[in-house]
């Protein structure tokens, strides 16, 4: 069986063009392609959270929260709502008769009530008397205590950001809130805010890091013209493995960051080599087999990139055994690896390079089926195809060949 080898000598069976057709492209690596690549990439992480959303449990400090302001103010129901730029995430804590509440979480696109005038004026307000509700009228929202139940609203702000809002209610025969009760919420809501702000900080953190990582992945690509692009490629088909397989969201930001750094080798190796635009020599080739060696050893010591180590060592590992750099097989290779390794051939296959023309998406996909279960794990190839097909319409476009007549990708079940 002919195998697909995704860093040299990829189906020779294709004829060299006449002159290189993806120098023009080169500064797409730091161009559009990059914008179009985070927007496919939000919109993936945020289809992740929302799965992560519909099978987990709310997070321990956001529950504390919730438990507190419940237990505290002596609420029937409690709810926390948060804003995160798509809609609001909301926690919330009902009593039902004398059973103990649970913590629940979903997600809305939009607020009413007591809580979106709270988040609009940015001050606290509690209801409980019908005459109370006088500042809530004549908005375009009605209240969610139409029932007449006691409501408390407080917003959660923090160096004059808004955060969200918290909210607790109790029945209509229950005591009133009084001030003691507000300034009992204002304690939970601050401390509650300042905890919030610091996760957010954290999470602007990890993006900037995510962002150095891709800065790091351009700039290998772009050693030569026509690798420009590659890694945030071969992430994205990654990406969308992962949510075909229905690996967790930490599972995929890890495959993500894999895939990216997978090349980060290559930084020791020549650049004649790399440019080379000949097929290269055996001596050539064994000195390209080291770069998945050298890029282990490179973000080994990097203690948040451990988890990555042996993704890019085994990504050019095959399911039969006859890969690099260890000759490991089936199941001992790292499904994360197994997923680069389908990821890498494909683009590799549909790009240009001095030596050949890139193959058509149907010409490589059906390159990809013919080694299934020699060069490529069933497993991952499967998950490929059918996320490919997927998300076809959303994918960040490279210049890429359709197939001969024009027509759009075979559609793989």
């Amino acid at each position: 069986m002919q195998a697909v080898n995704a860093t040299a000598t990829t189906c020779q069976r294709v004829k060299p063009p006449a002159t290189p057709l993806a120098v023009e492209h080169a500064d797409l690596c730091f161009g559009d392609d990059e914008f179009a690549w985070r927007r496919f990439r939000e919109r993936l992480l945020d289809r992740i959270e929302a799965s992560e959303w519909s099978s987990s449990k709310p997070p321990e400090m956001i529950t504390g929260v919730v438990d507190m302001a419940h237990h505290a103010l002596s609420a029937s129901s409690c709810t926390l709502y948060l804003c995160n730029g798509h809609g609001h995430r909301v926690y919330y804590k009902k009593r039902n008769g004398d059973n103990p509440a649970r913590a629940s979480h979903a997600r809305t696109s939009t607020l009413d009530g007591a809580a979106t005038w709270v988040m609009q004026h940015r001050r606290p307000i509690v209801i409980n008397e019908p005459g109370d509700r006088a500042p809530l009228q004549g908005q375009q929202f009605e209240p969610l205590d139409t029932h007449g139940a006691r409501v408390l609203c407080i917003p959660l702000l923090a160096d004059g950001h808004l955060l969200g809002a918290l909210e607790a209610t109790r029945r209509k025969s229950d005591e009133a809130f009084s001030d003691h009760h507000l300034e009992t919420a204002q304690v939970i809501g601050t401390t509650a805010s300042i905890a919030l702000e610091n996760m957010r900080l954290r999470q602007s953190i990890e993006e900037g890091y995510h962002s150095t990582i891709r800065a790091l992945a351009s700039a290998i690509d772009a050693k030569d013209p026509y690798t420009c692009g590659h890694s945030q490629s071969v992430a994205q088909y990654s990406m969308v493995c992962g949510m075909v397989l229905g690996l967790e969201g930490e599972q995929i930001r890890t495959l993500e960051t894999a895939a990216l750094l997978h090349d980060v080798g290559k930084i020791g190796i020549d650049d004649a080599i790399l440019r080379k635009p000949r097929k290269l020599s055996p001596a050539e080739q064994g000195i390209v087999r080291d770069h998945p060696v050298i890029g282990a050893a490179i973000v080994h010591d990097i203690g948040s990139l451990r988890e990555v180590v042996e993704l890019i060592l085994y990504h050019h590992e095959r399911y039969d055994g006859s890969g690099y750099p260890h000759g490991i097989s089936g199941e001992e290779i790292p499904l994360g690896a197994r997923i680069i390794g389908v990821a890498d051939a494909f683009d590799s296959m549909t790009t240009d390079r001095p030596y050949r023309r890139a193959l058509t998406i149907n010409e490589a996909m059906t390159e990809l089926l013919r080694c299934r279960g020699t060069q490529f794990c069933p497993q991952a190839l499967d998950a490929f195809a059918i996320g490919f097909t997927r998300y076809y319409n959303e994918l960040p476009r490279r210049p890429r060949v359709l197939d001969a007549t024009g027509y759009a990708p075979l559609p793989i079940r």
